[in-house]
């Protein structure tokens, strides 16, 4: 009898969702939903931050099918790293914690994932700065901009 060997899942990095290419998933996007499927089966993690979903809140059958998806990806939690990298994304972006806190903890997040990491976004004006400020860091994490 020969033992099978177990084939370990690659780790190809990780695409991050922020809460437009979360919520386009949760209502059924087809393009959003190829992404996530050719990512998984790439290797990749499919990651996001835990203030995503708070951003994306459902009612009735949505909230649950939102719940489901959340079960099968990486929720990240909000721990001091992630907040001590959003501060230094804010300080080098020159960009305003008030208006950009949600947005630098999502990059923050997607910094600090294994990379090479994709962050899908419909933003096109803070995460570019966010994720330029991100290159700065130690070891350079790239994160590129998916836009959907």
């Amino acid at each position: 009898m020969s033992k099978r060997l177990k084939v370990k899942p690659k780790n190809e990095g990780t695409l991050v969702l922020d809460a437009q290419g979360l919520s386009l998933h949760v209502d059924g996007d087809e393009g959003m939903r190829a992404r996530i499927e050719v990512a998984q089966q790439s290797g990749r993690r499919v990651a996001l931050s835990a203030l995503t979903p708070l951003e994306v809140r459902r009612t009735g059958a949505a909230a649950k099918r939102l719940q489901f998806l959340l079960s099968r990806f990486d929720v990240k939690p909000v721990n001091d790293a992630v907040m001590d990298a959003a501060a230094t994304l804010l300080d080098a972006s020159g960009l305003d914690g008030h208006e950009c806190l949600v947005d630098a903890l999502v990059v923050a997040t997607a910094a600090l994932c294994t990379p090479p990491v994709l962050l899908v976004t419909s933003d096109t004006s803070h995460i570019p700065a966010l994720c330029k400020a991100a290159g700065d860091f130690p070891g350079a994490p790239t994160v590129k901009i998916v836009h959907v």
